[in-house]
């Protein structure tokens, strides 16, 4: 489970920012937007938040905070080439300086907690540590300068071979993941599968957005009946779904045999599957070709596959949405939050959910009652030179019987538009 994230020189934000899972005492006698995770070694358990809000004025640095996320986990990858520049190198651009980027993380891992930190720059790692957190003192495993490498692992003669001659492009832990697995533990590798990413850039008639949840609702029963639950709540018209198995003849393209003559171009069959939704009308159920379903019925399809592994998956997972809004009406959104916020129970949450929305409703309720809790809740701002911060509601020493949407739309928390006139 995702602790904290935090980062500094990226993007818009110069200095540090830190957005933080950990539940404060805002309500110790409520499980509402809760999970508990057992921590090796601490007879009580940690007490995270399920999910973190963001809100902020267009440009404030909202997105900029889930593409450092985003950046962190590529820069985990091990299969960089030797001349790979590492990408998601975005230093604050009112600088004028070409300081490393610094993105980190605090994380549970089978029980553990480990922090771990790096720093790059256009082409390579600056610094890289891994510290393994307890209750007693941090232990640092990995400690990268440079090239220059100590640390606990260190000692291991498995890990010295590896740190005598790696690429200043690739990441340490993940070397040692892969050469050195069983002293490193998977740990860069569950890492990556607990970053997990819902890419919204994409038109909802995307071929991988219509393709994914059809495959998962002809694979897994389960799924499917937990989405036509959700289709069905949602007023859709939706009454029930069908799948169907098509194959495609595709040509695959070989070199010539010899520089005159074409190639010949052999055809395979592909397997593709196709979903329809049946609505309900007074002729009985039809269905609707699915590019012309609304754009609200194509989010939530979207969405699905991530809202379902948050309380069923397998694997643990901080899922961090962009606009979760988008397309959604304020009522579904917040049906759609309140279930795994604070009616899913607390044995049943199975990941965290982080996401950026312009959406008030949410924050529409005394405290005490809204679906998020106040330490859910973050905004961000910039300042006049540009360079954005990131804070946390619960910084704001407020009553739980007072309606924070009024009061942020009233400006009590700052990170709303400051609009000028837009007449002529």
């Amino acid at each position: 489970m995702l602790i904290e994230f935090y980062g500094q020189n990226f993007g818009c934000f110069r200095d540090e920012f830190r957005l933080s899972m950990m539940a404060t005492d805002i309500d110790p006698d409520s499980d509402r937007g809760i999970m508990e995770v057992k921590v090796e070694g601490d007879d009580e358990p940690l007490r995270l938040v399920r999910t973190a809000a963001i809100y902020g004025p267009n440009a404030s640095g909202k997105s900029t905070v889930l593409r450092a996320a985003r950046a962190l986990r590529y820069n985990l990858t091990p299969d960089l080439r030797s001349d790979s520049p590492l990408r998601f190198y975005e230093p604050f651009a009112q600088g004028g300086k070409t300081e490393p980027v610094r993105l980190g993380l605090k994380a549970v891992i089978e029980g553990r907690v480990y922090d771990y930190e790096i720093q790059f720059d256009k082409t390579k790692f600056t610094s890289e540590r891994l510290l393994l957190l307890k209750s007693d003192g941090p232990i640092p495993l990995l400690k990268r300068l440079g090239q220059n490498v100590e640390g606990e692992w260190a000692k291991d003669a498995r890990f010295a071979l590896i740190s005598k001659d790696f690429r200043p492009n690739a990441s340490l832990l993940s070397l040692a993941d892969r050469l050195a697995p069983d002293l490193a533990g998977n740990i860069a590798a569950d890492l990556r599968k607990l970053l997990h990413f819902f890419d919204s850039s994409r038109a909802p008639w995307d071929f991988n957005l219509v393709f994914s949840p059809t495959r998962r609702i002809r694979e897994d029963v389960n799924f499917r009946g937990w989405l036509l639950s959700q289709l069905k709540s949602a007023d859709f018209g939706v009454v029930d779904m069908r799948t169907e198995e098509v194959k495609v003849t595709v040509q695959v393209a070989e070199e010539a045999s010899t520089p005159t003559s074409p190639a010949e171009e052999p055809e395979e069959p592909e397997t593709f599957y196709r979903l329809a939704l049946l609505h309900s009308g007074s002729s009985g159920e039809f269905a609707i070709p699915f590019h012309r379903e609304s754009q609200g019925t194509l989010r939530l399809l979207e969405l699905a596959p991530m809202l379902y592994d948050l309380t069923h998956g397998l694997s643990i997972k901080a899922a961090f949405v962009d606009e979760i809004h988008e397309s959604l009406h304020p009522k579904l959104l917040q049906g759609l939050i309140r279930h795994f916020n604070c009616d899913t129970p607390l044995a049943e949450a199975r990941g965290q959910l982080i996401f950026a929305t312009h959406e008030t409703s949410l924050l529409d309720a005394e405290a005490k009652n809204a679906v998020l809790r106040r330490d859910q809740i973050y905004f961000t701002e910039k300042d006049s030179s540009g360079a954005a911060r990131l804070y946390s509601l619960a910084e704001f020493k407020e009553r739980n019987n007072l309606n924070i949407r009024r009061r942020y739309l009233l400006g009590r928390y700052g990170a709303v538009p400051s609009l000028g006139s837009f007449t002529e």
